[in-house]
């Protein structure tokens, strides 16, 4: 494994790359189609919605189960709802992530929280998992005015530490994440073990794939 020299600062992704977190997903999502008498999801069909943001998920939910009547926005607001109760219940770190982001700290690397997940759930989240002190900045879904894959988060990390394109590097699991480093310039590392909709992470073409997150302390 060739080993990336002269990064400062690191963007992680979330879901799917920290966090696998479709379990509390599904609860929320099935006590929301309770509320409408609508079926449930499985696990399976929720790994393949993760990635684009909670609206994005919802509609894609809705679409699923052949919703015909709840509007969209009125799904949301019951969805937002019962996340924030299932929040932390069966979600859990992927192996080796909080002992790795420790020792990229320690080895002095800036961190950045890139999600597509809307920021009010970040806090409680990072909290519940102990890593929030793993992080110099967090950044949600709807903290600016787009995200992942635009680079316009990306781009806002690096303006924030005054790191250069060429001193950054993004790490994800799916095309939002990869495509948003690759949009701003960045080297990308994939993590296979993710969502990104149910495709090989090799078809997005990053700079580097590793099938462990413990990896990042041999490349970086």
């Amino acid at each position: 494994m060739t080993k990336i020299e002269n990064i400062k600062l690191i963007c992680f992704d979330l879901d799917g790359t920290l966090v696998d977190s479709v379990p509390d997903l599904r609860l929320a999502l099935n006590a929301m189609m309770d509320e409408f008498a609508l079926p449930h999801c499985q696990d399976e069909q929720i790994k393949t919605w993760v990635g684009n943001g909670l609206p994005k998920l919802v509609e894609r939910a809705l679409l699923y189960v052949g919703n015909q009547q709840v509007e969209q926005q009125t799904a949301l607001s019951c969805f937002e709802k019962h996340y924030q109760h299932f929040l932390n219940s069966a979600s859990g770190l992927y192996p080796k992530v909080a002992e790795t982001l420790r020792a990229l700290k320690n080895k002095g690397y800036q961190t950045a929280l890139v999600t597509n997940k809307a920021e009010q759930f970040l806090p409680d989240l990072l909290s519940h998992f102990n890593i929030s002190d793993c992080f110099d900045l967090v950044i949600g879904g709807d903290t600016l005015a787009r995200n992942k894959p635009d680079p316009m988060q990306v781009d806002f990390a690096l303006a924030h530490f005054n790191v250069a394109k060429t001193e950054a590097v993004m790490v994800g699991d799916s095309k939002n994440d990869i495509l948003a480093g690759q949009n701003a310039g960045l080297l990308s590392i994939a993590l296979t073990y993710g969502y990104n909709y149910g495709e090989p992470v090799s078809l997005l073409n990053p700079d580097h794939i590793i099938d462990q997150f413990n990896e990042l302390l041999v490349l970086l």
